[in-house]
């Protein structure tokens, strides 16, 4: 698979550490989809309340806002791959702990705490990488085919989640994700990572987010905080689907089935996104933000099986035509200015504080509506919010 990326794709070879990287969030990619659309599944099931579940991932992201700068000084004193690999055991333990949920409900909040530190040092150290590594250029292909390889790895994961859930529960399907994902940790093992420790300034992080100059620009910020749409879309969208149309192993089927059609989609708007101009660029996230929103407001209409594979595989196109002409876009103002980390926590920054605003609305909503009416409010909610995409000036 990689070797045709390579011959077929790329056009050029690709830097030792992002093949590492490719290997490494592939295969953590394979164990996460197994319980991924199930997790925010378990927890309604477990709590009986979609307020506790939209707490858990608006206290998250609260938390991420503030810990964002740890995570990239550690990745500046450490290594970006060194970060990568010191995040799996958080995240191992953050699934052991939900596992034990049923019987030890106080756990959630240890569990808290490690997924926030699995997301503190892993994604400021992985968008770092892949500027700092990446080639000019081909920036989207590069994109494009690690969301290629994080699709193809991804198909067969639900499907084998909502097997294992039905046949044995959520227990045993979350001790074989921890078990996938501690095999993720092998390619970041394979190189010695050539490193200079630098300086990293928490303060001047904030600062950034906070009055933006330079090349961190407000505008850019509020664009990025579109990814708050993934907070409904993510989380709530399968709650929705297990509440009101199909079970949990057919949930499992429909999600892998989606991510068959949409994995060759996603290869082709990497490639098409190296060659947009700047103007196109901008035209063409502006018109899938459009389209994406519209998407989002059909959501709560899907009254079958069907209907949710097609929404999800018109999710996963128009949110490619948005997603690699935006990462060209970060890693290359990243790469060009040398600020890899910097800017790396300033797009974090940006889209945490988005998933906290937008599940801080969803509690607030969830007092004035039940029911239906809740998830109709949501979806609108989804797809005003994912029209901020379209704000990024390219």
């Amino acid at each position: 698979m990689m070797d045709f990326a390579r011959k077929y794709y790329m056009k050029h070879n690709l830097q030792q550490q992002i093949k590492e990287l490719y290997f490494s969030i592939t295969v953590r990619n394979l164990a996460i989809s197994m319980i991924s659309i199930f997790e925010p599944i378990y927890l309604y099931r477990l709590y009986g309340s979609i307020q506790v579940v939209f707490l858990f991932y608006t206290i998250l992201y609260l938390l991420y806002f503030f810990t964002i700068p740890l995570g990239a000084k550690a990745a500046a004193r450490y290594g970006f791959e060194h970060c990568i690999f010191y995040s799996t055991p958080f995240l191992i333990m953050y699934y052991l702990s939900l596992s034990l949920l049923e019987t030890t409900p106080n756990l959630i909040f240890f569990a808290l705490l490690c997924i926030v530190a699995d997301k503190t040092l892993l994604r400021p150290a992985y968008h770092a990488d892949m500027s700092h590594y990446g080639k000019t250029g081909y920036r989207g292909r590069e994109v494009g085919a690690l969301s290629f390889l994080e699709s193809f790895s991804g198909m067969l994961g639900p499907v084998i989640g909502g097997i294992l859930l039905t046949i044995f529960g959520f227990k045993a399907l979350f001790v074989l994700v921890s078990l996938i994902i501690l095999l993720s940790t092998v390619p970041m093992l394979l190189t010695k990572e050539k490193f200079k420790s630098v300086e990293f300034s928490y303060w001047e992080a904030m600062k950034n987010f906070l009055k933006p100059r330079g090349i961190y620009k407000r505008r850019d910020s509020m664009s990025f905080a579109g990814y708050g749409e993934e907070l409904i879309v993510s989380e709530g969208w399968p709650i929705f689907i297990s509440l009101f149309l199909v079970g949990l192993h057919t949930i499992g089927f429909v999600v892998s089935v989606a991510s068959v059609l949409v994995a060759l989609v996603k290869l082709y708007a990497g490639r098409i996104s190296d060659k947009l101009t700047r103007e196109k660029k901008r035209k063409w996230v502006a018109y899938n933000s459009a389209l994406y929103a519209g998407l989002n407001f059909c959501r709560p209409f899907v009254n079958n099986w069907f209907g949710v594979l097609s929404v999800n595989f018109l999710s996963n196109t128009l949110k490619s035509g948005i997603i690699y002409p935006y990462f060209t876009f970060v890693y290359s103002a990243a790469g060009t200015n040398k600020s890899f980390l910097k800017y790396a926590v300033f797009y974090e920054m940006s889209l945490a504080f988005g998933k906290f605003v937008v599940g801080s609305s969803l509690l607030l909503l969830s007092l004035s509506f039940t029911g239906l009416g809740f998830w109709y409010v949501a979806f609108i909610l989804a797809g005003l919010w994912s029209l901020l995409f379209s704000l990024l000036k390219f």
